[in-house]
C-alpha cells in the first residue's frame, strides 16, 4: 500500500515491496570463487525485450521483493546470471511531471534500471563492491504522467546471491520534493 503521513492529505511514498514479477533470463552456474567471477556482458537481446513498457510479463514468476533470488527455489536456486524483475505503480495525479526519486536498495550485483521501458538508472562493475551501493535514481518529471508506469529492473549476478535485497524501508516511489 502507498505511503500516506497521517493526515498529510495525499500519498507522499509508494512503497515497492512485496509481489513483483521475475524472470531468469539467462541462467549460469554458479561461479565457484569470486577470482572466477562471470563478467557481465550487458543486457542481452532477451533482457532489452523484457524491460519494454509492453513487455507480457503474465506467465512470468510472481516473486516477493526484497528477498535473495535463491530463496525463490526452481531455476532460481543455485543461480548466477541475468534476470529481469517488474512491478507495474499506479502514479497519482498530483505526481504528474514531476521528478520521482526511485528507491531500490542494494541490488545484488549490477543492474539497468528502467521507467516505462526509458533507462533511469545503471550500477556496473565501476561501482566498488556493488551489491553494497543503494540504488537510487531520479525519474525525470517528463516521464510522469498519471496512471499505471512499469519499473524494470535488469540484474545481472556475477557470484554469490543475487537479487534485490534491500531493506523494506529502502524500496519507494516518491516525488523527489519529498521527505
Amino acid at each position: 500500500p502507498p505511503y500516506q503521513a497521517p493526515g498529510k492529505g495525499p500519498v507522499m511514498r509508494k512503497t515497492l515491496v512485496g509481489a513483483w514479477r521475475a524472470r531468469l533470463v539467462h541462467k549460469l552456474p554458479p561461479a565457484p570463487a569470486i577470482e572466477k567471477a562471470y563478467a557481465d556482458p550487458g543486457l542481452s537481446a532477451e533482457a532489452r525485450l523484457a524491460v519494454a513498457a509492453e513487455a507480457d510479463d503474465r506467465d512470468w514468476q510472481e516473486v516477493p521483493v526484497p528477498a535473495e533470488w535463491e530463496s525463490y527455489g526452481g531455476a532460481w536456486a543455485d543461480a548466477d546470471g541475468e534476470a529481469v524483475f517488474r512491478r507495474t505503480v499506479i502514479v497519482p495525479p498530483h505526481w504528474a511531471g514531476k521528478d520521482l526519486r526511485l528507491s531500490l536498495g542494494p541490488i545484488d550485483d549490477f543492474d539497468d534500471t528502467f521507467w516505462n521501458g526509458v533507462p533511469v538508472g545503471r550500477t556496473d562493475k565501476s561501482a566498488p563492491v556493488a551489491c553494497t551501493v543503494l540504488r537510487t535514481y531520479r525519474i525525470p518529471g517528463a516521464l510522469v504522467t498519471p496512471g499505471p508506469a512499469v519499473i524494470a529492473v535488469r540484474v545481472f549476478d556475477y557470484f554469490g546471491s543475487g537479487g534485490l535485497v534491500g531493506q523494506e524501508e529502502q524500496l519507494f516511489l516518491a516525488p523527489v520534493e519529498s521527505p
